[in-house]
């Protein structure tokens, strides 16, 4: 475009050039997935607040995902439309895998975690209600008779549901998410539990 004609003589420059910027490509695309994962989790950590949203708060047996499901969702999205046609798709699905797998393992042993303690205050409440003999640490609320504790647990699989949705709407194949099936069966088995008591 400019009248320069011997490119031959700048050709192995431009080789060597292409050649070091490759080396960089692995590097880079492992800190695009570390940023898109760490922007994620940072919402995807906040199933750490469920249980404060429903101790003795006498709040609705939950029927949707909470917010903070699509707060996470947000930096997916923004990677794939705008850069859809800056990007190959390939490298899109590759990022988005690599980040969804790292997010999904860490809201996995999130939610782990507080299952696990929900849990022991379960069994701890039982105990107190026993010794006590009385019903005033009774953890049944009035919605339809659902304890606090089976909230939580319908909460958090109605979240990961939602979760799973949102990643097959992207394109996405759930079973190439790593710990996304660990996830959906420990919510699954929650839930499980959550309307076996209540029935």
């Amino acid at each position: 475009m400019i009248g320069f004609k011997n490119v031959s003589c700048i050709a192995g420059a431009l080789e060597d050039s292409k050649t070091s910027l490759s080396t960089c490509v692995p590097t880079l695309n492992n800190r695009i997935i570390q940023d898109l994962s760490e922007s994620s989790f940072a919402y995807l950590k906040s199933a750490l607040e469920v249980p404060r949203l429903y101790r003795r708060t006498n709040k609705e047996v939950p029927t949707k995902a909470s917010p903070y499901v699509d707060s996470a969702l947000k930096p997916f999205y923004r990677l794939q439309n705008e850069y859809k046609d800056i990007l190959k798709q390939p490298m899109i699905h590759q990022w988005l895998e690599g980040a969804l797998s790292e997010s999904t393992q860490k809201y996995y042993e999130t939610v782990s975690d507080v299952l696990s303690s929900v849990k022991k205050m379960e069994e701890s409440l039982k105990r107190l209600k026993q010794a006590r003999k009385t019903a005033t640490s009774n953890p049944v609320g009035t919605n339809g008779g659902m304890s606090d504790d089976n909230k939580i647990r319908l909460q958090l699989a109605l979240d990961v549901e939602y979760f799973g949705e949102q990643i097959r709407k992207m394109g996405l194949e759930t079973s190439s998410i790593k710990s996304f099936s660990a996830l959906t069966d420990l919510v699954l088995n929650a839930k499980d539990q959550a309307t076996a008591e209540q029935s």
